[in-house]
């Protein structure tokens, strides 16, 4: 039994967002107050008795213990990176200590050799229970820039570390917001750029000398006009001689939009005026950028841009012409580049002469993904080329590449591998005849002759792509007899701009279309059955997760929405301090809800105002971090009210996890997060856990 305020059956209000009007019974449950926060409490504490009263929660436990505890998937932990070299240093993000978890920063002057630990983020002099989420070393190796956030948090503090002694070096430096984005060094390490946010929402540039007497330089805060309109962080590329900077707009759209010359202190714009698709790349030398760019070139090309003449087009030089691979980011090594691609849903590497010239694929131990490579879709900076591989099969491993053999070799090894899965690929046609990819994985050996339970993972979204990654995490579900499915939705980046662009804005719902056709060929062909699958989506997709529950309850044995937008009329509340971080993301996929045509075809997906009266939905669990201030926990409010009084059939789950943001922060969190994931489905689709 949950309680409410007395108002609450009384407190219907009637709102309008853009063009669209409804009455809304739960806005007392948007507002952080003491009450909703208790009320919020309580739901959250009766989800975690009934997932953690289920008899076999902690054999599901256990089992992900063994198969994740040392390698967590690819984003469960922010701060998976491989070790990089800059000077004579190598850099590693590791644990401080064999008995705990905590990343720290570590050196070494041999990839293999003895480290030195320089950042420990449980010193107090980074605050309480601070985690460390990324670095960024200078040229040479001598210093690093980090940020130290509270656990589960995306507002840290930015600090600097001298790296021959551990010192940290004092700066007046901003706030810094986890998003992909990273400070730019000046090439002698004296001071960098780095970008946040005015109190009125609008980017600066800040420069921050480190050393006394470097002469400061004026805040620049861009106007709207100035950036593409969808930008969510901007990083800082500085040239080689330190005589021009860029302004790389991101994340998922990824567009160098302005360059500052230093000499005169004016910013111009980088691209053609109204240039098209993206352009993102680094520095080649002092007077040349080499970027991936997609206009005209949906699945992209790598150009040569001047940047004396970056705004004229006719004097960029073609390196790398488009082709069937997806072209995702580049990096220069030595005097070559390294491309990474997408072909067929797989990652590839492949080393290009400045000239364009073709040199060598890069060996790669099978068909899979390079997350550091992928996520920010740019190399990490490092005098060499090292990578994470990792497949359905195989863990996440570290790569060092071998230029002059063209071979790779492992920095890191894992034990974690289901050696023994098997792994089809299949297509299924939306209703348009597209086309849509999915990979199925399950135990070999496993009978097919009956439907199985099923457990599907999409996202379809935000220019990302979903690529095969290490299964550990559905280990206990794949043990006891079920099928994983990934399905690849448009909307993501699996196929190149054209794949975007088709499940987007205007477009999404192509994504929707595409899914429910995944779950009707795994029914049409025996895999499953309506009742046996479930469906788990995270971010964009947990906003899936909710379009699925409403618009085919039918098909569903259960439903995971991991932090979800389910309210696609209000993205954030009010009193969000940092809701301007995320308004650029979304308005790049979804849309502008003060628009009259976008907020009514919001409106028609959005899992809040589409819970059908009288209807019973599947068992769904809705999963929120307290610190996520991009899908907050306030849409989970929401939905578990409206969808309870929709039927008393319906039993909703929340479960608003302590010390979160949009990720786990620890090793021990992503454990125990997975195991309630698993835990509910495999309960709901009544399945127990195979024997130790």
């Amino acid at each position: 039994m949950t309680t409410e305020p007395a108002y609450g059956k009384t407190g219907e209000q009637i709102v309008t967002i853009g063009a669209v009007t409804f009455t809304d019974e739960n806005r007392w449950l948007r507002e952080n107050t003491p009450e909703t926060l208790a009320w919020q409490e309580q739901e959250n504490a009766a989800t975690t008795a009934a997932i953690h009263g289920w008899t076999h929660f902690g054999e599901i436990r256990d089992q992900l213990d063994r198969t994740i505890a040392d390698q967590p998937s690819n984003a469960e932990i922010w701060g998976t990176t491989t070790p990089r070299r800059m000077g004579r240093f190598w850099f590693h993000l590791a644990a401080v200590a064999a008995d705990d978890p905590t990343l720290g920063l570590w050196i070494s002057e041999a990839a293999d050799g003895p480290r030195t630990l320089i950042v420990d983020p449980r010193d107090p002099a980074f605050g309480q229970d601070a985690q460390l989420l990324w670095y960024e070393p200078t040229t040479d190796g001598s210093r690093v820039v980090f940020a130290a956030y509270p656990l589960g948090q995306t507002i840290g503090t930015l600090h600097v570390v001298s790296t021959e002694d551990g010192s940290v070096l004092p700066i007046e430096a901003p706030r810094h917001v986890a998003a992909g984005a990273t400070p730019g060094w000046l090439p002698d390490g004296t001071a960098f750029y780095t970008a946040d946010r005015t109190d009125t929402g609008e980017y600066r540039m800040r420069f921050v000398p480190v050393d006394p007497g470097v002469p400061d330089e004026a805040d620049t805060v861009f106007p709207r006009t100035q950036l593409p309109h969808n930008t969510f962080t901007l990083t800082a590329q500085v040239s080689p001689d330190g005589a021009h900077v860029i302004a790389l707009a991101g994340q998922h759209e990824q567009i160098a939009c302005r360059i500052l010359d230093r000499t005169t202190g004016q910013w111009r714009p980088f691209l053609p005026a109204d240039y098209p698709g993206e352009c993102h790349g680094v520095w080649y030398d002092d007077d040349t950028y080499v970027a991936v760019v997609t206009a005209n070139a949906p699945r992209g090309r790598v150009v040569a841009i001047p940047v004396a003449t970056s705004t004229q087009e006719h004097t960029w030089r073609e390196l790398v012409p488009e082709s069937e691979a997806v072209l995702r980011c580049v990096r220069k090594l030595g005097e070559d580049l390294v491309v990474c691609e997408i072909r067929d849903i797989a990652v590839e590497f492949r080393v290009v002469a400045a000239t364009g010239k073709a040199k060598a694929s890069i060996p790669l131990p099978g068909s899979g993904s390079s997350p550091t490579a992928m996520a920010a879709r740019r190399f990490e900076r490092s005098t060499e080329l090292t990578f994470t591989h990792e497949t359905f099969r195989q863990a996440s491993v570290d790569y060092r590449y071998l230029p002059e053999t063209n071979e790779i070799v492992a920095l890191s090894e894992t034990s974690k591998a289901f050696p023994d899965l098997t792994v089809e690929r299949a297509f299924a046609t939306s209703r348009d005849g597209t086309r849509i990819p999915y990979f199925l994985a399950h135990r070999a050996g496993l009978d097919r002759t009956k439907p199985l339970p099923t457990f599907i993972e999409a996202y379809g979204g935000f220019n990302q792509a979903l690529m095969p990654h290490y299964l550990g995490n559905v280990g206990p579900f794949l043990a006891a007899g079920g099928v994983y499915v990934q399905a690849n939705l448009r909307g993501g980046a699996e196929y190149g701009r054209q794949w975007y662009e088709a499940g987007r804005l205007a477009n999404k719902q192509n994504t929707f279309d595409d899914l429910f056709a995944v779950a009707g060929e795994l029914i049409a062909t025996g895999v499953s059955k309506p009742g046996q699958l479930a469906f788990y989506g995270k971010s964009n997709g947990g906003m899936l997760a909710g379009v699925a529950l409403v618009r085919r309850p039918d098909l569903w044995g259960a439903v995971v929405a991991d932090v979800p937008l389910l309210d696609m009329l209000e993205f954030q509340s009010p009193d969000n301090p940092a809701a301007t971080e995320a308004r650029g993301a979304f308005l790049e996929d979804y849309g502008d809800v003060t628009d009259p045509e976008d907020s009514h075809r919001l409106a028609a997906f959005s899992p809040y105002h589409n819970v059908r009266i009288g209807i019973r939905h599947p068992a769904v669990l809705q999963i929120f971090g307290e610190h996520d201030f991009a899908c907050e926990p306030f849409h989970g409010r929401v939905f578990t009210a409206r969808l309870r009084a929709a039927s008393a059939a319906n039993k909703p789950l929340l479960r608003v996890r302590k010390d979160y943001g949009h990720l786990p922060a620890t090793r021990a969190q992503a454990i125990e997060h997975h195991a309630e994931i698993l835990a509910f489905v495999m309960d709901h689709l009544g399945m127990r856990p195979a024997a130790a």
